[in-house]
């Protein structure tokens, strides 16, 4: 439970002693030192309430009561000074600065810590676009395929012409599009939702068009048409806006930097436990003899899809004979892993944790596949660092476990 939380229940409870005080006035000063107590009693009868009955994720009540009853209180307060209860006053005066400058101080620390993850966000989307444009053999491979376009069907990389909610359009050549738009200081994309490109002809107009459906990383789906505009330009209609694009190259890098470190691949071995699979999974890169390690140890339902999954970064190993260890803290207990290769094969032992300690031998597969691992730097150890502490905030991997026969 957090500190804002837990003051938020004991500024609720302030009014519990000012029926007493009240009871002992008359007239208006009476009246509202009990309306003060019925508004409080009224938020703490709505938290009990919101807590136990009908809970709601997103709590704007505890933001618009704090205020309320802040307010109230203080007005409370200045009623039992001006009626001589200065004891009362002063005791009621002192536990609402005290509670209002502990919620406010909270309230700051929270909001910095929106702006950080707002600016950890926008970084990882940028990381994550220039990572697709890397060079052009990547752009190709993430992208394509891209036979020459044709008039059954766009193929390629448009830009948009002047300022658009939408930036770049690309089409390749099974249909599958993607389309851009401005998201903070770099742009985000709608992709293929599994259906490409379907042509429809207009037999008024005599217009050939393609239409699809595409989706965001979170959000409802957004449906596309798309028509010619020239020989060598495009007209994208969505959201209620007919967007111009013309045909340009991508924006890969045409010298992109050397790089240091190898790929070493993806191994994985799933251990079935009744109706669970003990699922573990490492990616390695490699860099003149040192190993660095992203990982997924986790128990998951076998034949079922996984979602919400974790990965743990495991960073550089350290060499201790022919293996490398990667120790790491999760919830107060020390685990360690250590990865041996030999050929191709790879064993992994865990140890630590408060768990039984177990060895397994990897096979080279994946059974998670993201685009974090995907696009991982190979520049420097340094970039790989920067890429997993930024791409994996609030990011999660999915995947379908493996069945258990």
């Amino acid at each position: 439970m957090s500190t804002f939380l837990l003051l938020y229940y004991a500024l609720l409870v302030l009014w519990v002693p000012l029926p007493w005080p009240a009871l002992r006035l008359s007239g208006w000063k009476r009246g509202w030192l009990l309306a003060v107590a019925g508004a409080g009693l009224l938020a703490t009868v709505n938290e009990v309430w919101q807590t136990f009955w009908a809970p709601n994720a997103i709590r704007l009540d505890i933001l618009l009561f704090s205020l309320l009853l802040t307010l109230l209180y203080a007005t409370a307060a200045g009623v039992l000074y001006g009626a001589s209860r200065r004891g009362a006053a002063l005791l009621l005066g002192v536990a609402l600065a005290l509670i209002g400058g502990g919620m406010t101080y909270e309230w700051v620390q929270v909001s910095r810590e929106g702006q950080r993850l707002t600016a950890t966000f926008d970084a990882r989307n940028a990381l994550l676009f220039r990572a697709r444009f890397h060079d052009q053999a990547t752009y190709d491979r993430y992208y394509g395929p891209f036979p020459p376009d044709s008039p059954a069907r766009p193929s390629g990389h448009w830009q948009a012409r002047g300022p658009s909610p939408f930036t770049r359009l690309i089409v390749n050549g099974e249909g599958r599009a993607w389309l851009f738009y401005h998201c903070g200081e770099t742009e985000c994309a709608f992709g293929p939702a599994g259906v490409g490109l379907q042509r429809s002809v207009d037999p008024e107009k005599g217009e050939i068009a393609w239409r699809t459906v595409l989706r965001p990383s979170i959000g409802d789906a957004l449906p596309v048409r798309i028509v010619r505009d020239g020989a060598a330009g495009l007209v994208v209609e969505a959201r209620g806006q007919a967007v111009a694009f013309a045909k340009a190259p991508p924006p890969v890098d045409p010298s992109p930097p050397a790089k240091t470190l190898d790929f070493v691949g993806s191994f994985a071995a799933a251990e079935c436990l009744g109706q669970h699979a003990r699922v573990r999974q490492v990616w390695l890169w490699r860099a003149e003899g040192r190993l660095y390690a992203v990982g997924i140890f986790q128990t998951l339902l076998a034949g079922r899809r996984a979602q919400f999954v974790m990965p743990v970064v495991l960073g550089e190993g350290r060499k201790e004979g022919d293996a490398w260890v990667f120790d790491r803290q999760r919830e107060a207990r020390q685990r360690s892993a250590t990865i041996a290769l030999s050929g191709g094969a790879v064993s992994l032992a865990l140890a630590g944790g408060g768990q039984q300690p177990e060895s397994i031998a990897l096979e080279r597969k994946a059974i998670f596949r993201d685009e974090a691992i995907d696009f991982a730097p190979l520049t420097t150890s340094a970039d790989w660092e920067h890429w997993f502490e930024t791409v994996l905030v609030g990011s999660f991997f999915s995947a379908d476990i493996p069945a258990c026969k």
